[in-house]
């Protein structure tokens, strides 16, 4: 597993709602930065001197959808830290920071949590969702041959970022077997390394 880079973000401080004399380049430790399903992370949060300070992971859910609230970060010897409540779903999550309700949220593209299946850095990358759709079904044992493929709109409990995650449903048939109703169907959805990245299999699901 990676551990996340340190990245800085240097907005101006009208900008951020911070108080007056607040340092403006947090540095964010993630630890670690790519976890699996069920797995533990936290956060090591420097650079910002205030009262308070909170951290939440963009469209994080869990329980069906529950948006995983708002969590409070405690500070020790100058570093705010703070075990995050995970996802139910794998994927990409930005990190935000507020320093209290109703001020601005810091925030950069390179803070991320990536919620991964082991192997999934292993798989290669495209230049768009159906690529990744059209590699998956090219890997099935046995062969098989592409006879639909389409975007999917993602259920309602689904708060991932759709700018990192894109679903598709596809349909295939079997090598020697290409009747209609030989046609097996399956959801794949995939996650982009980053904004601007390319994208990778995430996971392939018989329900979206």
């Amino acid at each position: 597993m990676r551990i996340k880079q340190i990245a800085a973000l240097a907005p101006t401080l009208l900008g951020l709602g911070l108080p007056s004399g607040t340092p403006a380049n947090p540095q964010v430790l993630l630890r670690p930065d790519v976890v699996a399903r069920g797995h533990a992370s936290s956060i090591e949060v420097t650079g910002v001197r205030s009262r308070t300070l909170q951290v939440r992971l963009v469209g994080a859910s869990a329980n069906s959808g529950r948006p995983i609230p708002w969590t409070p970060l405690h500070l020790a010897h100058g570093i705010w830290h703070a075990k995050l409540e995970m996802p139910e779903l794998r994927g990409i999550y930005p990190v935000e920071l507020r320093v209290g309700p109703g001020a601005r949220i810091l925030r950069s593209d390179e803070w991320l949590l990536r919620v991964f299946a082991k192997g999934t850095f292993a798989r290669p990358s495209f230049d768009t969702p159906e690529d990744v759709a059209r590699w998956w079904v090219q890997n099935i044992p046995g062969g098989a041959k592409l006879v639909a493929l389409k975007r999917w709109p993602r259920p309602a409990f689904d708060r991932r970022d759709p700018r990192l995650h894109r679903l598709l449903v596809l349909a295939y048939s079997p090598t020697g077997h290409p009747g209609v109703h030989d046609r097996l169907g399956i959801f794949v959805t995939a996650v982009r390394d980053g904004y601007g990245g390319h994208w990778r299999l995430l996971e392939a699901t018989a329900v979206p």
